[in-house]
């Protein structure tokens, strides 16, 4: 994912009068694998799958799932993945 400083830059070369970037935390947390993988199925997965070719889109997108199930799965069964939000204004 790109870094804060890739959107300042990106933007700055568009010359804009008022421009602003900024992180924020948006941790998520899931109480059940089926909220999660819903997550996962649509805004976090979906501009990935463009780029695959159709026959490779369902085995990535298998994969995803299960590195975040595992890597995101808490004691009590919960799922939590911490999440840094970059938002840009700007104003030409």
């Amino acid at each position: 994912m790109p870094r804060i400083i890739d959107y300042e830059e990106l933007a700055n070369q568009q010359k804009f009068k008022e421009l602003r970037c900024w992180e924020e935390n948006a941790d998520r947390y899931f109480k059940t694998k089926e909220d999660m993988v819903k997550w996962i199925n649509q805004p976090s997965i979906v501009p990935f799958l463009k780029f695959l070719p159709k026959g490779k889109q369902s085995e990535f997108r298998d994969e995803v799932v299960r590195r975040m199930v595992d890597k995101t799965i808490q004691p009590d069964g919960t799922y939590f993945e911490t999440f840094i939000r970059i938002n840009v204004f700007a104003r030409k």
